[in-house]
């Protein structure tokens, strides 16, 4: 039997690799080996992804009339070539990614406009899906909070939605990361971090009713240090100990089954899992928000172009969110709380106003009483001092009498 032929990833496909979790680079490394198969078939074995990309780019320098589509033709290509090989719907998907995401990487988009990708291969059980994610409605996930026994957890599931975070990523927030904004009232709350896989910069933020939930439960914690966990286990023994991705699945899958709009489970998955809140903070904003900015908030490696989100200005994000947040809200949007903010503010202002001008005036009576009796004389003045002692001694008299006839 003739020995496998070797293959030797270039540079720039090792470079990409690294930025990926060993799962997911394990995957892709499949797919880009099944690419060079199909690409060296029909080019020859001295060809690799470099030659692939070097024509895409070399395309680009032609005018805009004269370009041939060299990515979506080869990669649809390669699809079929991955169903004539018999693979399943779900592995071509995987290795269609790995080329799409690499190409990305390289500033170079994929239109599925002229891709005929196959779709995932589902599992039903009655006619519904098996270990698909569930589509969330704002409802249902109003009433997957109410379900939610504690603060934390009703925070934990706020601050994944609003934000788009991945769960582990909501494990290993610290107060820090929120603390300037949390303590000043900003909202919605900015949060500027680095994904831990792919050492992504990127910014997100938590909406007005993920930073209602946290107040709640914040409030339970007492005094916390910036280096804190933000979320920690309940009832840990020792002191607070960070909570893991492990238990935030756990109670997710308990408040699922105590919801009724969560039917299909096997094998106890659950899938009303943390994930498929964060798909929904995607799903949500489709059309709606600029895809790029999407995949920025999410941490997602993104091209030159959308970069440039992360050198523009916290305050230019933050209104950019606050007009995305009318489709994150739950109950309340952070627009709404700080227009209501506004205007409590006005009416103490008003109330505050008219007890000034109310002192104002007292003091201007008492300045003109002061006048007249500095203007008065010796005769008028001792008058006036007989007169008030008058006054007071039959005030006192009928004080007297009013508490002799109540005994």
């Amino acid at each position: 039997m003739p020995k496998k032929r070797e293959i030797v990833f270039e540079p720039e496909i090792k470079e990409y690799l690294q930025l990926k979790s060993p799962s997911t680079a394990h995957a892709y490394s499949n797919g880009f080996v099944r690419f060079l198969e199909y690409y060296q078939s029909k080019y020859g074995e001295g060809k690799n992804i470099g030659d692939f990309l070097d024509r895409i780019f070399e395309e680009r320098k032609k005018p805009r009339r004269e370009q041939n589509r060299v990515a979506e033709t080869e990669v649809s290509q390669f699809i079929d070539y991955l169903k004539d090989k018999g693979l399943s719907n779900n592995s071509i998907r995987m290795y269609f990614a790995a080329m799409q995401n690499f190409l990305k990487w390289k500033e170079v988009t994929v239109s599925m406009s002229f891709i005929n990708i196959p779709p995932p291969t589902e599992k039903r059980v009655n006619g519904k899906k098996v270990n698909g994610k569930h589509e969330w409605s704002i409802e249902q996930i109003k009433q997957f909070v109410d379900a939610a026994p504690s603060y934390r957890d009703k925070a934990i599931i706020t601050c994944i939605f609003q934000s788009g975070l991945a769960v582990n990523e909501i494990c290993d927030l610290n107060y820090g990361d929120i603390q300037d904004e949390f303590e000043s009232g900003i909202l919605p709350i900015c949060l500027d971090l680095v994904r831990q896989k792919t050492s992504v910069e990127f910014k997100t933020f938590f909406g007005c009713d993920a930073v209602k939930y946290l107040k709640l439960y914040l409030a339970t914690r007492g005094e916390l240090k910036p280096e804190d966990p933000l979320f920690v286990k309940e009832r840990a023994r020792g002191g607070e100990e960070r909570i893991t991705t492990v238990l935030i699945e756990q109670f997710f899958s308990e408040i699922a089954d105590k919801v009724d709009f969560v039917t299909v489970k096997e094998n106890h998955y659950n899938p009303a899992r943390p994930h498929s809140l964060r798909a929904a903070f995607n799903s949500r904003l489709v059309n709606k928000i600029d895809k790029d900015l999407r995949e920025f908030w999410m941490g997602h490696q993104v091209g030159g172009v959308a970069r440039a989100y992360l050198t523009m200005p916290t305050e230019d994000l933050r209104k950019l969110y606050t007009s995305a947040e009318e489709f994150l809200k739950i109950e309340r949007s952070s627009r709404e709380e700080l227009d209501e903010t506004q205007k409590a503010k006005s009416v103490i202002s008003d109330v505050l106003q008219a007890e000034v001008k109310a002192l104002q005036q007292k003091v201007t009576s008492l300045e003109t009483l002061y006048n007249k009796l500095f203007e008065m004389k010796p005769e008028e003045l001792r008058l006036l001092l007989q007169e008030i002692d008058r006054l007071l001694h039959d005030r006192q008299k009928a004080e007297d009498k009013r508490q002799f006839s109540n005994s």
